[in-house]
């Protein structure tokens, strides 16, 4: 005979047992649950049904979730019923939330439509029931009592997980609290994985984007490279002609209109031929060259040609042009760095009113990020730019003067910008009017 001392301590002991298996199983399904990079619900109750069923000794076990568009409510998960229950019921889709077969005292239902835990202790005491068809399955059993646990995602009941006894069962406070934890984790899961889907798909599209627009801007810089080639030919055209015209009639047998015309035409075809340039040049500012991007490039035979080829500007203006006596080697297309110093250089002489343009060179000290880039300033003492148009000097055929005041069609900077960009490298200016203006800028290191 056992005392009252030894029956109350064998409850004790019973019910710590009871309580050390329920939060080893919660444990055991959170860390299921955080293995599962996917949004699979399927899945997901799978791992959830067995020790949620198991640790509460229910007799039978279901997992409902709700598929869209339709509304169908389909059988993911099963325990302690056949096997063949699971596919043969969702072929009948006779499951659809709100069709007329199916019924709101069916516990799954009610759950799902009052997004709470539906408790039934007896069901010959309740107004519930349940579909015919589950019914067939488990005679002669009879379902006495069951607990309905609804999946609710973004305030929306997604589906239920459900448990029968074919005998009177208490549900006590920890096993509700148990019942809430184990919806608590399967609905976080697909919450935290639905986020993570959303976001590869995000990346995904982001992805193609990239790729559709650099395919884009590869087209674009092929066209204008093209177009700009074409545009060459029927330009030599008008000046020939234009030309003919001048040899044989010549220009003291035209009257004032027709040389002043004559003249006007002369001045577009050579804006047309500088505008032509500037696209080629821009075109061939992203365009790869073979074996040629990633060269090891000097800056001192960079600056050399530099000199050279604008010698007869220098001479005009009486410019200076100061740099260090050494200059780094840095690594990229020898061609497009070249066009970044030339048109720096040459902008530098010629928006500039001073009565000797001095334009400087310089290394701007060990403070480029990232740190295998080295940067370098021009800096030139000429008209200098307002701040409310150190971005918008950037910007293709963007200019601030007339061509009466200074020739060319505005391209340079774009030119710059864009093969900067081509090696990840910036430029940013430093300008005041009447200032002279600084334009700092990061290339790739050479190597050591």
């Amino acid at each position: 005979m056992f005392t009252v001392t030894e029956e109350i301590n064998n409850k004790t002991h019973t019910n710590i047992e009871k309580t050390l298996k329920r939060l080893k199983a919660i444990e055991e399904i959170s860390n299921a649950c955080s293995t599962l990079f996917t949004s699979d619900l399927t899945l997901a109750a799978h791992k959830v049904l067995q020790p949620f069923c198991e640790l509460t000794d229910a007799d039978y076990g279901l997992v409902f979730l709700l598929k869209d568009p339709d509304n169908q409510l389909n059988v993911e998960a099963v325990y302690g019923l056949p096997e063949e229950y699971m596919e043969t019921r969702n072929k009948k889709k006779i499951l659809n939330l709100y069709s007329r077969g199916v019924h709101e005292n069916w516990p799954s239902i009610r759950a799902m439509l009052k997004k709470q835990i539906v408790i039934v202790r007896d069901m010959d005491h309740m107004k519930m029931s349940f579909s015919k068809y589950f019914m067939d399955i488990i005679k002669p059993n009879k379902v006495v009592s069951v607990a309905a646990v609804p999946i609710v995602i973004n305030d929306r009941a997604v589906g239920t997980i459900t448990k029968y006894y074919l005998s009177h069962h208490t549900f006590d406070d920890e096993e509700l609290s148990f019942m809430r934890t184990t919806a608590h984790i399967i609905t976080n899961t697909i919450e935290k994985n639905y986020l993570l889907e959303a976001t590869k798909k995000s990346e995904k599209e982001l992805a193609q984007a990239n790729q559709v627009l650099r395919q884009v801007n590869q087209e674009l810089d092929s066209f204008v490279y093209i177009a700009s080639h074409d545009l060459r030919e029927p330009l030599r055209t008008i000046e020939s002609f234009v030309s003919v015209i001048q040899d044989d009639v010549g220009s003291s047998d035209l009257n004032q209109k027709q040389n002043d015309c004559l003249s006007r035409i002369v001045s577009a075809t050579q804006r047309m031929r500088t505008l032509i340039e500037d696209l080629t040049n821009l075109a061939r500012a992203t365009r790869d060259s073979k074996n040629k991007e990633y060269e090891m490039v000097d800056l001192n035979i960079i600056l050399m040609e530099i000199k050279f080829e604008l010698t007869a500007m220098i001479q005009k203006k009486g410019a200076e042009i100061i740099a260090p006596e050494k200059l780094p080697l840095v690594t990229g297309s020898k061609e497009k760095i070249k066009s970044v110093f030339k048109n720096l250089i040459s902008n530098g002489i010629k928006f500039n009113k001073s009565e000797k343009p001095i334009i400087q060179i310089s290394l701007v000290g060990d403070v480029c990020d990232p740190v295998d880039t080295i940067c370098l300033c021009v800096e030139d003492n000429g008209i200098g730019i307002s701040e409310e148009y150190h971005e918008k000097i950037f910007g293709l055929f963007q200019r601030l003067h007339t061509h009466e005041e200074y020739e060319g069609s505005g391209a340079g900077l774009a030119i710059v910008k864009k093969i900067l960009e081509k090696y990840n490298c910036e430029i940013r200016l430093e300008s005041e009017p009447q200032k002279g203006s600084k334009f700092f800028f990061t290339l790739l290191k050479g190597e050591l």
